[in-house]
């Protein structure tokens, strides 16, 4: 997912929670534009900062995969030339 549509997705879902606010209050929906401002630039700031997280997370995982590859190659190198020793 890139940014763009990440921002954009949050912003719209920030839009209808506005509208759907305004409607259960019985308050006519294009009222305060102003509310409607704030909640589109809200949530669409919390779809940048989720994309952002997405990727650090993806990152996150990718270096723990190759740290435990490496952890369990070095055992294995261990435990066939070195007889039966093991690391705790």
């Amino acid at each position: 997912m890139t940014v763009f549509t990440s921002v954009l997705g949050y912003a719209g879902l920030g839009f209808l929670t506005r509208c759907y606010a305004l409607g259960l209050q019985k308050r006519n929906i294009f009222d305060a534009l102003g509310g409607h401002a704030m909640m589109i630039t809200a949530f669409g700031g919390l779809g940048y900062y989720m994309h952002g997280l997405e990727g650090r997370q993806l990152a996150y995982i990718a270096a723990k995969k190759e740290q435990i590859q490496q952890n369990r190659e070095r055992v294995a190198a261990r435990q066939q030339g070195g007889g039966e020793e093991e690391e705790e």
